[in-house]
């Protein structure tokens, strides 16, 4: 029986990861020494951009660590990050996956890292998550609670 310790699996996420670069050297180097780096979409990977109030109002809060926790739930550990200036999030999702929200930004951290390579949220998860926050949302104008 092999077993990946957690290193390996970090390890190999980030390998996964630098195949969308469109120079994974230059990626490397930047990630290790900014702890960022510009992936491209479509290649490994999609994102699907949903605006935080969105995501805030599916998890029913907005503290970020019961958000994360949600998220890792509702999108059954698949990976997101946020960029908190902006107010959006990113879902990863299959590459090709279609939907007309898909771009990066940087200022970015991870809520729910990939914890495997190829491991994504899975699209209809993400559109559930995103139609209950708009459904809330809706819900909450109606009535003025926002």
């Amino acid at each position: 029986m092999l077993m990946h310790t957690r290193a390996d699996n970090e390890l190999d996420v980030t390998e996964w990861l630098l195949q969308a670069a469109d120079d994974p050297a230059r990626a490397r180097a930047e990630w290790q020494t900014m702890d960022v780096a510009l992936l491209r979409c479509g290649v490994c990977f999609t994102a699907i951009r949903v605006r935080a109030d969105v995501v805030f109002a599916a998890a029913r809060t907005e503290e970020w660590a019961r958000v994360d926790a949600y998220l890792a739930a509702a999108l059954h550990g698949g990976p997101v990050f946020v960029d908190r200036q902006s107010g959006w999030y990113y879902c990863l999702v299959p590459a090709g996956t279609c939907v007309d929200s898909s771009r990066y930004r940087a200022r970015s951290s991870w809520c729910v890292p990939p914890y495997r390579p190829e491991v994504v949220c899975q699209a209809d998860a993400v559109a559930q998550m995103t139609n209950l926050g708009r459904f809330l949302l809706a819900g909450a104008k109606e009535t003025g609670d926002v």
